[in-house]
């Protein structure tokens, strides 16, 4: 008999929280058309061609971590000549009052005004307009600029990402995107821009105040912060193309191997023994440890242990103390690994200071330096691979780039949540992915590139002092404990990830951990895990199968036929040519197929019997029924052909 769950079971399958989702809603005016998402102007487009990615009014504190607002009024008026939206909330138990208005009409003119003002004095470290702009159409392409003395110049916008701000000091843009003229004049400070790329969010970021000011800073008790921006649209958009969807087909194979599948580990983030046999029979056996010298001993006798129930293989991230001189405290490591007969392949060090983000005209730690950890590395560990970079995000990498260092390989993390954590953002990261890879390859300069960990949450934060506590389990900014790394959401982001490394050569990547924050087993947590603490028969998350459907897998094959807004890989697997589809777009998506296969779908009607069985796909894998299905969102579609050669 065919299970029902409720609504809110379903949205805990796929999100992993009970926090609700409210709907967005699209508006027009004429040709120009908006989402108006949670307080933001989304998707600005004038036609088909999107001019603005969001216009945003957000609070952030002194570790910049967004607010989440208390809304106490919001009101939509639309009329035959545009549309009008108003919202007023509070931040901080209203120790901050805001409003913005939005205001779009058919001429083409949109209006953003937003004040803030203050009941009790109110740090923070940015309240006030962020606007974001598309990557397409807008990357490489020249900007006009309106300096804030009036002054005009000309710029060209980043292809490879910026790692400082690309324009400063501006009071205005103007933009030519695929035929449609864009004008922007903002008022109330001075703005600059920054490549948001660096940080995954899809964007280049106009915001104040700018980062040459101090902060965090005050805004004193019953004072009033005032900004505006007028937007002005005209010209006629290039017509775009439409074509028939093609069915899904593997094609030929490719030049490159799928990434090897890595766990990230913190030593709280180890197994119990049934879960390293769960391990074991998965295929995820290598381990990304990361440790200090002074806890090596410990940290990595516990990892040995696990090494030796899965058969598993070790890579070592290592944190230096900064005060101390690099060589003996490597060598306390290479100490601690022998005595556990558990020698590492891959090793990175890193002093603790470099775990913090730094400007790159700004001050920097005047310790150990990352030259002088890897130069120990070498010597403690003769026989590893000894890496270069940075143990945090590619912003840190790309403003300390690890040049004229003879690294076997460089690597660095990401975090899909820096700057907003809605769903809708937190899928747009996927598109920047490919963009950060092929900086970061051509910055390895012939290295290879090993990825750490990289996935929604954020590890540790090096923009402030911690991360954002989440005890309630919603969509939060900087939060290591995010709920949709449970969910099916969680699933297809990784999914979506891996399949974005495709030409980049890229060797590894983490995409989870054993347990924790980012497990891939469904253990005790020191929050709430709604529907998972009810049924301590589920053993793992749905991000389980899918690194584990791809753990092993080996060169990669071509794919044809994928749906625009979906991601899918394919490769050569010990059993089969294997495809893996995620769909994170929101909508579902029918898929045509060319070729007979066996075929499970991750989704929210499989997601009890995935939960509860490790060995899920075993029995999943059943041959297609039709020539084509509808992919839900969020899901994962998993394919296996019977040869290895593709048709």
């Amino acid at each position: 008999m065919e299970r029902t769950f409720s609504q809110t079971d379903r949205q805990i399958f796929e999100t992993g929280t009970i926090e609700p989702n409210p709907p967005a809603r699209t508006l027009h005016a004429g040709d120009v058309s908006a989402i108006v998402d949670s307080g933001a102007l989304r998707r600005l487009a004038f036609g088909p061609v999107e001019l603005i990615r969001q216009i945003d009014f957000p609070v952030r504190d002194q570790n910049w971590a967004t607010l989440p607002p208390l809304v106490t009024s919001e009101t939509l008026e639309e009329h035959p000549d545009g549309f009008r939206y108003r919202r007023c909330f509070e931040v901080d138990d209203g120790a901050l009052s805001c409003n913005i208005t939005y205001e779009v009409k058919a001429d083409g003119t949109v209006t953003a005004c937003g004040e803030a003002t203050a009941t009790r004095d109110f740090t923070t470290n940015r309240t006030g307009f962020t606007l974001l702009h598309p990557i397409a159409g807008v990357a490489g392409k020249p900007v006009g600029v309106t300096s804030s003395d009036g002054t005009l110049r000309t710029s060209i916008m980043p292809e490879m990402i910026s790692p400082d701000q690309p324009i400063k000091d501006i009071a205005g843009l103007s933009f030519s995107i695929d035929g449609v003229s864009l004008e922007i004049a903002f008022s109330g400070d001075v703005f600059e821009m920054e490549d948001q790329r660096n940080w995954t969010d899809a964007s280049f970021k106009t915001y104040s105040r700018p980062l040459i000011e101090p902060f965090a800073y005050v805004i004193e008790a019953g004072s009033t912060i005032r900004q505006q921006i007028l937007l002005k649209i005209s010209g006629r958009p290039v017509p775009g193309s439409s074509s028939a969807p093609e069915p899904l087909q593997t094609g030929a194979r490719l030049g490159e191997a799928l990434p090897e599948i890595l766990l990230a580990a913190d030593p709280d983030w180890l197994p119990d023994d049934q879960g390293g046999g769960i391990l074991a029979s998965s295929g995820l056996t290598v381990l990304l440890l990361r440790t200090t010298p002074k806890d090596a001993a410990t940290n990595i006798r516990h990892a040995a242990r696990l090494m030796q129930s899965t058969s598993g293989s070790l890579d070592l991230e290592v944190v230096l103390d900064d005060s101390s001189p690099a060589r003996p405290q490597m060598q306390r490591v290479a100490a601690a690994c022998r005595d556990a007969g558990c020698m590492p392949r891959h090793v990175t060090a890193l002093p603790a200071a470099y775990l913090k983000s730094y400007q790159p005209s700004g001050q920097w730690p005047t310790g150990l330096s990352p030259r002088d950890s890897f130069e120990t590395v070498s010597a403690a560990f003769p026989k590893a691979r000894c890496g270069s970079g940075m143990l945090t995000n590619f912003t840190e990498f790309n403003r300390c780039r690890p040049e004229g260092i003879a690294s076997d390989f460089i690597t660095h993390g990401n975090s899909a949540i820096v700057h907003a954590a809605d769903d809708a953002s937190v899928a747009q990261t996927i598109e920047t992915l490919p963009d950060i890879f092929s900086s970061a390859h051509k910055i390895a300069s012939g290295r290879s590139y090993r990825l750490g960990l990289t996935a929604i949450g954020m590890r540790s934060n090096p923009y402030g002092q911690s991360v954002s506590a989440n005890p309630g389990q919603i969509r939060l900014t900087m939060a290591t404990w995010d709920p949709r790394a449970r969910g099916l959401f969680g699933a297809a982001w990784a999914v979506s990830a891996l399949a974005r490394t495709e030409g980049f050569g890229i060797e590894a990547i983490a995409l989870a951990a054993p347990t924790g924050p980012f497990g891939i087993l469904a253990t005790e947590t020191p929050v709430p895990r709604p529907w998972f603490g009810d049924h301590p028969e589920a053993t793992v998350y749905p991000i389980f199968h899918a690194l584990k459907f791809a753990a092993g897998g080996g060169q990669r094959l071509q794919v044809k036929g994928v749906p625009p807004g979906l991601a899918a890989l394919a490769f050569v697997s010990c059993t089969g040519a294997r495809t893996m589809i995620a769909n994170l777009s929101g909508t579902p998506h029918e898929i045509k197929f060319a070729e007979t296969a066996r075929a499970a779908v991750l989704d929210a009607d499989s997601f009890v019997a995935a939960v509860t069985n490790p060995d899920w796909i075993e029995t999943a894998l059943v041959p297609l029924p039709a020539s084509s299905l509808t992919l839900a969102s969020p899901a994962v579609l998993l394919l296996e052909a019977d040869t290895a050669t593709p048709l």
